[in-house]
């Protein structure tokens, strides 16, 4: 009985112990996945690194505050040279390692958005096929890697990453239904006379499509075809103003300013309907992949400047509904 106080006194001496700090704060040589910080902070406190790791990551979400004060801590912290000592480094030297490693994971990243990117081109031209050949030398390489034992650790992660950079986007172009021309640049078309207009449409796969239609000899009663397609950019149609806007135009996703009727978004369509009317009368059929078209009886050049800014300010809100107005009267709708 005369021992029983003592125990409870050791007892809770062992308690207050394990309170607090566990070690002085360094980055961790041998708990870490990049420099030691989470590793580092997890001994300190005494937490599982795991989950330190995670509010790194959650807080990098939002803000990326996490990131910051990872970089941060990387570079302030000396690192633990095994013995619970910091190594003698001085901060220029940590911060000149951060900012090297910095460098190699953006031309890492860059590399990486370079093949997402172009394994997606690839395959909304319609050159799928030579995505998948890749991929299939990619595998028979992981094949071979297999049964390098001293390789197969560090080549496999590498090439399992390449494979997705350039399945996952192939697959995504392909599951859209995805399909653009080749071309790129700026095209600008002016026809005079209706046999001046391509049976095929006007076809751009990346960049800046206009269709000056103001010169065409346009008579009542006439109902003029132009069909135009567009990969990624925008598509300018612009048409007098007592010519009737029939248009049919539809889009994966971006903004459809047709004749003062907009539709945005993801899948926007524009589909106005036959005009009651004997005026002039286009009959437009456009599709484009991402981006956006206009049709206006704007000039091309004026397309951009007055139509500046999102299509629901004030300013452009009015141009837009005066546009539209003027439709209802000429195609009687």
């Amino acid at each position: 009985m005369a021992n029983q106080p003592k125990n409870k006194n050791a007892q809770s001496k062992s308690t207050e112990e394990k309170v607090g700090p566990q070690r002085r704060l360094l980055r961790s040589r041998i708990d870490r996945k990049i420099w030691g910080v989470a590793g580092g902070l997890a001994a300190h406190v005494g937490f599982n690194p795991t989950l330190v790791r995670i509010a790194f990551v959650v807080t990098t979400l939002f803000g990326g505050a996490g990131l910051l004060a990872y970089l941060v801590l990387a570079v302030a912290l000396p690192e633990d040279d095994g013995t619970g000592r910091p190594v003698p480094e001085s901060v220029w030297v940590r911060l000149g390692k951060v900012v090297l490693v910095c460098i190699l994971v953006a031309l890492l990243l860059g590399v990486a958005a370079f093949l997402a990117v172009g394994s997606a081109w690839t395959a909304a031209t319609g050159h799928g096929t030579v995505v998948a050949a890749v991929i299939l030398a990619i595998g028979a390489a992981l094949v071979v890697a297999a049964f390098v034992g001293d390789i197969r650790r560090r080549i496999i992660p590498w090439l399992v990453a390449g494979a997705l950079l350039l399945a996952i986007p192939a697959g995504a172009v392909a599951a859209a239904d995805i399909h653009i021309d080749e071309s790129i640049g700026e095209r600008s078309y002016t026809p005079s006379t209706v046999e001046d207009i391509p049976e095929s449409g006007y076809e751009l796969g990346t960049g800046q499509l206009i269709v000056d239609l103001r010169q065409l000899p346009w008579t009542k009663g006439q109902a003029i075809p132009v069909e135009a397609d567009l990969g990624f950019g925008q598509l300018i149609v612009s048409v007098p103003s007592d010519v009737c806007v029939d248009g049919d135009v539809d889009a994966k996703g971006g903004e459809l300013i047709v004749a003062g009727q907009i539709s945005d978004g993801i899948g926007p369509e524009v589909n106005q309907g036959e005009p009651l009317t004997d005026a002039p009368q286009l009959d437009l059929d456009a599709e484009i992949q991402f981006g956006q078209v206009t049709v206006t009886d704007d000039a091309p050049e004026d397309v951009n400047e007055d139509h500046s800014g999102p299509w629901d300010d004030e300013e452009n809100r009015d141009r837009y509904r005066a546009e539209a107005g003027s439709q209802r009267q000429v195609c009687g709708r």
